[in-house]
């Protein structure tokens, strides 16, 4: 861990003439070292404007991709992790122009490399004791060796209070072909810079191929042989990433399979907010929760639809569901016949009705349970399903926004079933949600919207079982000397971070299904769904607003999958990471040769760096080449 507060202090008072910048790592530092601790930066400002935020955003930890991913980062890619400002815009149709840094990053210009020099050497003269880490200076690469980064790595002060630095510099140099660069030549590069040194055996090579616009392949292998070259061995550690596009603000993707799980998820949503509102005394959550105003007809259909689910034997038959593929599943799930009372009661509810319609309509349910002779009785575990079943003389009078919370724990049921079908019937892995759920329910923080609560006797009731407001359902103890036992059936029962947990949650497994379908259209490969669904819902889920107010979403895991090796036998790398190692007593030498098909930085300030037209001209897979030796002392 670097500890630079005092470093950056002295910094900002020696050389008040420069800029300097805690932060974490920008994308083209991160992509060298793969280290994301906080570094200081020393840059150029540019547009001034925006300064504010980018101060911002340098002290915010980059958004790691969800599944422990480590640092590297490869924009121009599907491997893009999350960055420090914003996430990695794409089309979901032409990644390899995506961009390879961030807005806020073309805001940090580069100094001449003399005046980089200067100031490293200038900080290592000063006596500051205190404070270990990576000092960085950003370069114009107008010097013979063409630099672009410098490294200034300071190390804790010994028991003699002696300091220790280390070394780095970052060269670009130039494009090449691909199939020209080869593993001997840059062994060569590497042992003409580490002349008095012992090579270490292992060389560590990483690759990255793209499989289609935004799905990646990322193989990590060692070698210790001579004659070693790029291709991948059949034991490589293999990373897939994915990241699927989300329409900011609104998940319109219109024609997808699962577009009916997001509007009930949707529908959900609403619904928590509207009961958030009556609760606050806000006249929005009483305004209609359809479409439409008030409709006697609808009304009134509804009710005979009720009557008829409550009331009337009917005859359902079980949906037989048959697995040929995922989205085949997920349509049949969605076409399936509904068998459980509530959901069918749900399904005729969540019709546009204005609150009052929806209150009528739900104490006719009353009604029919209190006075009817129902032959079909909801069976599910919600509370609403108790009213009805406790056949209750007394009914319940519905007030505030007690009819949107019984529909909405309803719903949350319907979906959650649909879900587990989907996933039991595909047969890759059980989904249980209380598993899912358990965490955030264990938190001891509540919300202000919770039902109020009592001590009675020694025990916590209900103040609204106080108030009249619920149904009891009485149960005499079987044999003789039991007590009778009163279970109390409340009404109100509404908890805001609860509900959004759940929300979240299921934001979650609704965009995991669409991945999976995803990969079982480009790779299928059903291996590696069971690992996928792990991996992703072992993330924290993000907050249900936050979800779907993205440009995409990363699923990011390693797998161990030798079908994967094999589908990029006949692809060229997008990218490539070659590192390798000499020391003796007093120094270790590390270069890393890092090569990808986009450039890594900003554009705007190393126009001289751009190939010339004519020899852009080629139909061969280009790489722009960098080279970052560091020096560390023993």
């Amino acid at each position: 861990m670097s500890d630079l507060v005092n470093v950056y202090a002295l910094l900002r008072s020696k050389f008040a003439e420069n800029n300097f910048s805690l932060r974490y790592p920008p994308t083209y530092i991160r992509e060298l070292t793969q280290n994301s601790d906080k570094i200081i930066l020393a840059f150029v400002e540019h547009d001034v404007p925006v300064k504010h935020d980018r101060d911002m955003c340098a002290n915010s930890p980059p958004l790691k991709d969800r599944s422990d991913s480590d640092s590297l980062n490869l924009t121009g890619s599907p491997l893009k992790d999350d960055v420090i400002v914003e996430e990695l815009e794409l089309t979901g149709d032409d990644v390899r122009s995506t961009k390879m840094w961030t807005n806020e990053e073309e805001t940090l210009g580069p100094l001449s490399t003399e005046a980089a020099r200067s100031l490293l050497q200038n900080y290592i003269n000063q006596d500051c004791r205190i404070g270990s880490g990576e000092l960085w200076a950003l370069c114009s690469g107008t010097d013979m060796d063409r630099t672009v980064l410098l490294q200034l790595t300071v190390y804790q002060a010994d028991a003699k209070n002696n300091r220790k630095f280390g070394r780095g510099i970052v060269r670009f140099t130039g494009q090449r072909p691909c199939a020209s660069i080869t593993l001997a030549e840059l062994r060569s590069i590497h042992r003409q810079r580490a002349v008095g040194m012992t090579p270490a055996p292992k060389i560590h090579i990483r690759q990255w191929y793209n499989l289609h616009p935004h799905i990646a392949i990322r193989l990590s292998w060692h070698t210790m042989t001579e004659n070693a070259n790029f291709i991948a061995e059949r034991k490589a550690s293999v990373r897939i990433s994915q990241r699927l596009a989300i329409n900011i603000g609104d998940y319109t993707k219109y024609g997808s399979p699962t577009e009916y799980l997001w509007q009930q998820l949707q529908r959900l949503a609403l619904l928590s907010e509207k009961i958030v509102d009556i609760r606050a005394n806000r006249v929005s959550g009483y305004e209609m929760y359809g479409a439409h105003g008030s409709n006697a007809e609808t009304v009134e259909f509804i009710k005979e639809k009720v009557n008829s689910i409550l009331c009337k034997f009917q005859a359902v038959e079980l949906s037989d569901f048959t697995f040929t593929t995922i989205a085949n599943m997920v349509e049949q799930v969605r076409n399936r016949n509904l068998t459980d009372v509530m959901e069918q009661l749900y399904d005729v509810l969540i019709l546009n009705l204005t609150y009052d319609d929806l209150k009528s309509c739900i104490d006719y349910i009353f009604q029919l349970a209190a006075h009817a002779n129902i032959v079909n009785i909801p069976s599910n575990g919600t509370r609403f399903a108790h009213l009805i079943q406790a056949m209750i003389q007394d009914v319940p009078t519905l007030t505030s926004a007690e009819p949107y919370e019984l529909l909405l724990e309803v719903g949350f049921t319907k979906l959650m079933h649909d879900f587990q079908l989907i996933f039991a019937e595909c047969g890759f892995y059980e989904l249980d949600f209380e598993t899912l759920f358990q965490p955030q329910l264990t938190n001891a923080r509540k919300s202000r919207y919770n039902a109020d609560t009592v001590r009675s006797g020694g025990k916590t009731i209900s103040k609204a079982s106080v108030g009249g407001r619920t149904g009891s359902l009485s149960q005499l103890g079987q044999g003789s000397g039991m007590l009778v036992i009163e279970k109390s059936i409340p009404v109100r029962h509404f908890d805001e971070d609860e509900v959004n947990m759940k929300l979240s949650r299921l934001a979650q497994v609704h965009l995991l299904v669409d991945h999976l379908l995803s990969l079982e259209e480009f790779i299928n490969i059903s291996s590696i769904y069971g690992p996928v669904c792990e991996a992703y819902l072992a993330q924290r889920p993000l907050g249900y607003h936050q979800v779907y107010n993205r440009d995409t979403d990363l699923l990011e895991l390693d797998v161990s999958e030798e079908k994967l090796v094999s589908l990029t036998h006949k692809l060229l790398p997008c990218a490539r990471r070659v590192s390798m190692s000499s020391s003796n007593m007093v120094q270790k030498l590390e270069t890393v040769f890092y090569q990808n098909a986009q450039p890594i930085l900003p554009e705007r300030f190393y126009p001289h760096f751009r190939p010339q037209e004519d020899s852009a001209m080629t139909d061969e897979q280009m790489f722009w080449c960098l080279e970052y030796d560091k020096i560390e002392r023993l």
